[in-house]
């Protein structure tokens, strides 16, 4: 069963900041790299902020949402999805993949190696691709942030949207990308917890229905 997300509680502890831990050094190379290597730039502020008071608390709720996948990891098998029909979750999530040369482990941290949960995180940016409809072109990856943010409230998926007041000075991508992050913004509002969806027992599932079970069927 998928759980909603839940509404962000206010924190009383004395002394807790969610800037608590982040390693401010590695959020500067984050911003010197991510223009010219977003991949990069993605892995030095997930290193930038594993420490944190703020990703505890993100993995914590998450854990809430996801509890019935503890210790449950997701298996990618590109060459055997690509054989289901296109419009099923794994068929469309392979052909993107492929599409695009995408490795399904690229953020994956020794971290998420070890952890069932920073394993699921990881694997699933491109899945929420897929999810969401937004393809893996600039204006598609703002979309999808803005989606996970309010899915995860992180620092990544902040850190991602940083970079779109910049976006912004471009004339045409001003009303696509404002129209993306509207998009993903009310789909991470309307949708159900994207985290506590197991993909890998709904890779033959039409597409369609999976939308449906995420709470997103309205938005295609």
């Amino acid at each position: 069963m998928v759980s909603r997300t839940q509404p962000f509680s206010k924190r009383r502890q004395r002394g807790w900041s969610p800037l608590s831990g982040i390693d401010w050094s590695e959020v500067r190379a984050a911003y010197q790299a991510f223009l010219s290597n977003p991949a990069a730039g993605i892995l030095h502020i997930l290193a930038a902020g594993h420490r944190s008071q703020w990703q505890r608390w993100v993995e914590q709720r998450l854990e809430r949402q996801a509890a019935h996948l503890v210790r449950r990891t997701i298996s990618i098998n590109l060459d055997a999805l690509v054989q289901l029909p296109p419009d099923t979750l794994g068929g469309a999530y392979a052909r993107h993949m492929l599409r695009y040369g995408f490795n399904p482990e690229a953020f994956m941290t020794d971290e998420a190696n070890r952890e069932w949960l920073r394993q699921r995180t990881a694997i699933s940016h491109d899945i929420y691709h897929i999810y969401t409809g937004f393809d893996a072109s600039p204006i598609g990856e703002f979309g999808v942030a803005a989606y996970t943010l309010v899915q995860y409230r992180d620092l990544l998926n902040v850190f991602v949207l940083s970079f779109v007041p910049l976006s912004l000075t471009n004339p045409l991508w001003t009303v696509p990308l404002l129209r993306a992050v509207w998009r993903g913004f009310w789909m991470g509002v309307k949708g159900r917890a994207a985290i506590a969806y197991p993909p890998e027992l709904n890779w033959e599932k039409p597409l369609a229905i999976v939308r449906q079970e995420l709470g997103l069927g309205d938005f295609f």
